[in-house]
C-alpha cells in the first residue's frame, strides 16, 4: 500500500491554503500521494476520526495554523496516539497563534515535531522548515503572511483572501493553482469579481443585522449571518466598536478587535476556539434546532453566553 502525505490545516485564511499548497509540493518532491483536510480548534477530534475512517497508509501527518485549547487537549492526546499506534506516521505540528507552556510540552511529548511561533504565520514556518530553498514555497509563504498579519502590500494577497473568504473557489481546486506557482490566473479574476459581488451584498445585510451592548467600558458589535469578519470588522471599528462579533447561522463565532487594548484571545477560549489578540474565533456549539432557527427564520441563540464571557474576561 502506497504511503501518503496528510496535509490537515485551516481552511477559512490563505495562511492555511498556502500552507496546504506547501505541503503539496513537498509530496510532490518526495513523490508521494498528498491529501488535505480542512479543519479549526472546535472540530478538530473530527477531523482527527475522518483520518483515521480509511484504510491507508500515511508517510506524514502535517497540521498547519490550527492552535489548541485547554479544553480539547486530552482528547487531541488520546487521537494523535490513536494515529500513532495505528500508522506509526510522523506528525509535524505547525502553528502561530497562541499557546500555553503545558499544552506545548504536552503535544510535544507526542509528535515528531512542534513550531510553535507568533512572529511567523503558518505557511512561513512549514516553507521555512520543509522547503527551506524552494521559490514558489517562499512566495506562498510571503503571500501569507501579507495577509494573516494584515499588511496586504500586495494586491494579490488581498484578491485570493476575498476569494477564500467567498469560497468563490474550490479550496482543494486553489490549493493545486497555488502548488504550481500561478498565483493569479483568468480563473481567480472572475471568482474575484464574483466575490466582491457578494462582499458588497453580505455587507450591507450585515449591517442591518446589528446589534450593539455595552460591555463594561467597551462597546460591543454583534452581527449575525455568513459574513466574513475581517470586511465588517473594519468598517464596524471605525465607527468606534472595540469588539466586533460574527455569529454565523452554523453557531461559529469570529472575534476582531477594533480597540488595540483587547485581548480576544482569552474569549476566544473559552469559546471552545482560539486565535491571535487581534483575531480569533471561536463556537457556540449550535445543535440542529440552533441552526435551523438561525437559518430559516434569523433567530440566534445563545448570543447572551459570548457577552457573558467577554464580561467575564474583560477588566
Amino acid at each position: 500500500m502506497v504511503e501518503k502525505i496528510v496535509s490537515l490545516t485551516h481552511g477559512k485564511d490563505l495562511d492555511g491554503i498556502a500552507s496546504a499548497a506547501i505541503v503539496l509540493r513537498y509530496a510532490r518532491k518526495k513523490s508521494l500521494p498528498y491529501e488535505v483536510y480542512f479543519s479549526e480548534p472546535s472540530l478538530l477530534i473530527e477531523t482527527f476520526q475522518k483520518i483515521t475512517a480509511f484504510e491507508s497508509e500515511i508517510a506524514e501527518l502535517i497540521i498547519s495554523d490550527i492552535g489548541l485549547n485547554k479544553g480539547l487537549l486530552t482528547k487531541v492526546i488520546n487521537v494523535l496516539n490513536t494515529v500513532k499506534g495505528k500508522y506509526s506516521v510522523k506528525i509535524r505540528w505547525f502553528d502561530h497563534h497562541l499557546w500555553d507552556s503545558r499544552i506545548k510540552e504536552k503535544i510535544s511529548e507526542i509528535v515528531d515535531e512542534l513550531v510553535v511561533n507568533e512572529r511567523f504565520c503558518a505557511a512561513e514556518l512549514i516553507q521555512r522548515h520543509i522547503l527551506p530553498e524552494d521559490a514558489i514555497a517562499a512566495k506562498l509563504a510571503f503571500l501569507a503572511r501579507d495577509a494573516d498579519f494584515w499588511i496586504f502590500s500586495n494586491e494579490i494577497s488581498k484578491k485570493l483572501s476575498k476569494i477564500i473568504s467567498y469560497r468563490e473557489v474550490a479550496l482543494k481546486d486553489l490549493i493545486v493553482i497555488l502548488s504550481k506557482g500561478e498565483y493569479w490566473n483568468e480563473v481567480l479574476e472572475k471568482a474575484y469579481s464574483r466575490a466582491l459581488e457578494r462582499e458588497k451584498e453580505l455587507l450591507d445585510k450585515g449591517l442591518k443585522s446589528l446589534e450593539t451592548y455595552k460591555v463594561k467600558k467597551f462597546n460591543v458589535a454583534l452581527v449575525k449571518g455568513k459574513i466574513p469578519a475581517g470586511e465588517i470588522a473594519e468598517i464596524l471599528a471605525k465607527k468606534g466598536y472595540d469588539i466586533i462579533v460574527v455569529v454565523s447561522p452554523e453557531g461559529k463565532v469570529s472575534l476582531r478587535r477594533g480597540s488595540k487594548k483587547v485581548n480576544l484571545v482569552p474569549i476566544a477560549e473559552k469559546l471552545n476556539g482560539g486565535g491571535h489578540p487581534f483575531a480569533a474565533g471561536g463556537s457556540l456549539n449550535y445543535h440542529r434546532l440552533d441552526k435551523l432557527l438561525a437559518k430559516y427564520f434569523g433567530i440566534f441563540r445563545k448570543k447572551e453566553i459570548i457577552l457573558k464571557v467577554i464580561e467575564e474576561v474583560l477588566t
